[in-house]
Parts: C-alpha cells; structure tokens; sequence
C-alpha cells in the first residue's frame, strides 16, 4: 500500500511521527523526505498521489495560511478517485477547507497530536487489511477458477 501526506512544512514535526507509525502498513511519501533532487517538483508530487491507494491532509492554520500547494495536491487526489483522510485542527472553521469540505475529518489538537494520529493508524491498517482480504479473495477465485479449466481440459 502507498500512502502521500499533504502538509504545510512548518507542521513537519506532525507529520513526521504520522509517517513513522503509519509506514509499518506501507510506503509513505511526502515531500521533505521523499523529493528527488533533480526532479520536477510537481510531477514527483503527482505521481506519488496518483500512485498513492490514500492520501492524508493535514490541515492546521499553517495550512490555511499557504492552502494553493495543498489545496493543488487535494485537488489531484480527489480527481483520481483518492482516498482523502483529512486531520483538521479543532480551530479551523469549515468554510476554509477548500476542496475538502464536506468530507469528514479526523480533528487533531497540534500541541497533542497523538490521538488523533492513533485515530488514523487504525484507518490505515483496517484499509490494509480489507485490502488483503480482497487480494485473497481475488487469488482463491482464480485458483478455482483454474482448476475448472484443467479439470475440463482433462476430460477430453
């Protein structure tokens, strides 16, 4: 699973314990860890989303402050079907989340944010987890489904 977190940098230190407990589930990416010296900078950025199965945002008044990059990263993961896991710190009025209002929203209290990182730890690794459900699910049914066709071959 790959997971990209948008952030405003002066939130790093958050974002940098939300990688590291997260990262046990799958590859994480954001910028001041995974940027390529060299590379065009945006398209690192999309193809880390468009190749992302989630996207978190953190959204804290440094967000709101510098929302155009976030706001163009949300942007991109919502036109690719993403999904979008928004923490909103507790102050932050709805009408200034952009393209992520009307989603809900893990709130996060930035001078504790461990809970609300526990919170989504959780999400992250139920979603891993149905999506290995799913994977095995997929290769029983081929399994099946290739036995029916030996076993059809075999009576001729």
């Amino acid at each position: 699973m790959r997971i990209f977190i948008s952030y405003s940098n002066p939130d790093l230190s958050i974002v940098r314990i939300l990688a590291n407990q997260i990262s046990i589930w799958g590859e994480v990416f954001f910028w001041n860890q995974s940027n390529i010296p060299s590379e065009v900078a945006w398209e690192q950025i999309y193809n880390w989303i468009d190749n992302s199965d989630i996207v978190i945002v953190l959204i804290t008044g440094n967000t709101v402050v510098r929302a155009m990059s976030v706001g163009q990263e949300v942007g991109r993961a919502k036109a690719m079907n993403k999904i979008i896991i928004p923490m909103v710190q507790n102050h932050i009025n709805p009408s200034e989340m952009g393209f992520l209002s009307g989603i809900t929203y893990q709130p996060i209290e930035v001078s504790n944010p461990r809970p609300a990182i526990a919170r989504i730890v959780k999400l992250v690794e139920n979603y891993h987890n149905d999506q290995v459900k799913n994977i095995n699910s997929l290769a029983l049914l081929l399994i099946g489904v290739a036995f029916l066709i030996f076993l059809s071959g075999n009576g001729k």
